[in-house]
């Protein structure tokens, strides 16, 4: 059993599968938390290398809406970023 408890609300994502969990707890966060979880990773770090390959490195943006849009080439590095925040999240429960 694998389970991600959410940091900013009650809800509990759990499946048997590690991949259902990791999708499930992502959109979870994307739809309820996203200004959330960007406001954490920017206590973490300045900015993040753009993922779409451009070689930018983007600043978090926390003032004036919160985004990690990338201002060369204007990808949304929300998603990969999600991705790594709910990978050091997930736990596994044995039974």
């Amino acid at each position: 059993m694998y389970q991600l408890d959410c940091s900013y609300c009650d809800v509990l994502v759990e499946g048997e599968a590690v991949d259902p969990v990791k999708r499930d707890a992502k959109t979870h966060l994307k739809e309820n938390h996203a200004e959330d979880v960007i406001t954490n990773l920017k206590e973490q770090y300045t900015n993040v290398p753009c993922q779409n390959g451009c070689g930018y490195t983007v600043p978090i943006r926390v003032e004036n809406g919160a985004g990690v849009e990338c201002p060369e080439c204007g990808h949304d590095n929300l998603s990969p970023l999600l991705d790594q925040y709910v990978l050091f999240r997930i736990t596994a429960n044995k039974p």
